[in-house]
């Protein structure tokens, strides 16, 4: 049997159980992992970006084919159908566009038109079936008997480069045994509980969701926020609108920084109408570093552009005034020292991190930065006593730290080579724990 064949003996299959007509809404992978803090790192203005892409409406088939990834990409599900609507009526990609919309609909955990649009693909050449066992996008249709009549139509591998075929796994059947594996072994890893909690909110099985998450929460410490935020995710799906809101306040505070997550993600739609979700959106939106964007006449978006005090001075203003009425938000007393670290005032940046760090807010990073601020105002020893510090809290280097520029008054010193190998054995033996679990 063809894969059109198929297509069509899903469409019949898919009409038989699906009455509900196509709607018109009236109004990808979401990026929820643990969190991977880093030093210091790349901000840019997501506003300016999607201010250029919505700049003009798009005129051809293959426009809107684009802009409806761009709005997918960002949690605005429905204007990303509308687009792909608009796509598929101009002959474009009309088999994917159809999928895609299935996807919006999806994870609008809108059912009826997930599955009506899905047989609409299947039926128009939709020809990337291998996509319907791995596609997170479609995880809340899983469960349902009619997405397993889809799979059954469609074949259940996939040829390589070479042209060998290898047996594929549906997500849901994967994510059952992630978690099983997980309990049986009373599993210790923080970021494993993570991707499999994050797998079962996807899944829509929101009980097992909040315990992997909870789970998540409880080994993960600082690197938590992300987690956090998802079982702010999970307790709105659930209805559980009083739990939903304290994990979202929590994952602000606790660093998860996604402000357009909070005006768009559909999975927290249970917490929107609640009276502190307001205040808890001008925090995330606040803390957000992504608004100070870089010099309109800076060239690079290297490590070196970041420091400019014409950029930062405005955060030095929004964090001195933020701390000095909420004395204990790390998150607030780490910005600020960033802030005042890329206006090359360390001293003042010092002082920053070190309140950060006491309220234990990405406590091992913010101790790493307070040794970069020595670095950069030469002063080695202290430089060095702060780096043995972030290796005794915990501080991972992902990787040789040759790279960080603001150590470089360090790295003639024979005490550098010393701390960096340390950092490198002590990152590679936490890798080989990891794969060992």
């Amino acid at each position: 049997m063809n894969i059109r064949t198929m297509g069509r003996l899903a469409l019949v299959l898919l009409l038989a159980v699906i009455s509900a007509p196509v709607t018109r809404p009236q109004e990808k992978d979401k990026a929820k992992k643990a969190d991977k803090p880093a030093s210091r790192q790349e901000w840019s203005s997501k506003q300016d970006e999607e201010a250029e892409w919505t700049a003009r409406e798009p005129q051809t088939g293959e426009e809107w084919f684009g802009r409806g990834y761009q709005f997918h990409n960002s949690d605005r599900y429905p204007e990303a159908i509308e687009a792909f609507k608009h796509a598929a009526d101009l002959g474009h990609r009309k088999g994917t566009a159809m999928y895609n919309i299935a996807c919006g609909y999806s994870l609008l955990n809108d059912k009826e038109n997930a599955f009506i649009w899905l047989a609409q693909a299947l039926s128009n050449d939709f020809s990337s079936t291998d996509l319907l066992f791995k596609d997170s996008d479609l995880d809340p249709l899983r469960s349902d008997p009619r997405f397993k009549l889809i799979l059954s139509s469609v074949p259940a591998a996939t040829e390589d480069r070479e042209g060998k075929r290898h047996a594929t796994i549906d997500r849901l059947e994967q994510a059952n045994l992630d978690f099983a594996k997980l309990e049986r072994e009373s599993s210790k890893e923080g970021t494993e509980w993570a991707r499999v909690g994050m797998q079962m909110l996807m899944l829509r099985d929101l009980d097992r969701s909040t315990v992997a998450l909870n789970r998540a929460v409880s080994l993960l410490d600082y690197k938590g926020s992300s987690a956090m935020y998802n079982l702010a995710c999970a307790y709105s799906l659930k209805g559980d609108r009083a739990a939903g809101i304290q994990w979202l306040e929590k994952s602000v505070n606790a660093g998860f920084d996604s402000p357009e997550k909070l005006r768009n993600d559909p999975d927290i739609n249970n917490l929107r109408s609640d009276a502190r979700f307001p205040a808890i959106e001008k925090l995330s939106n606040t803390l957000s570093l992504s608004q100070f964007p870089h010099d309109k006449d800076g060239s690079s978006k290297s490590e070196d552009s970041n420091y400019s005090k014409q950029r930062w001075a405005p955060a030095i203003v929004l964090y001195q005034s933020f701390v000095s009425t909420n004395p204990n938000s790390g998150r607030a007393w780490f910005n600020l020292g960033l802030a005042l670290h890329y206006s090359r005032e360390h001293t003042k940046a010092i002082s920053a991190f070190e309140r950060a760090a006491t309220l234990g807010y990405q406590k091992p990073t913010a101790i790493y930065n307070v040794a970069c601020a020595y670095a950069m105002l030469n002063q080695r020893d202290a430089a060095f006593e702060w780096l043995d510090r972030a290796l005794a809290a915990g501080f991972d280097s992902y990787g040789n730290l040759s790279w960080d520029k603001d150590l470089d008054n360090l790295k003639s010193d024979p005490r550098f080579k010393r701390f960096r190998d340390t950092a490198n054995y002590n990152t590679q033996l936490n890798n080989k724990l990891r794969n060992k679990r």
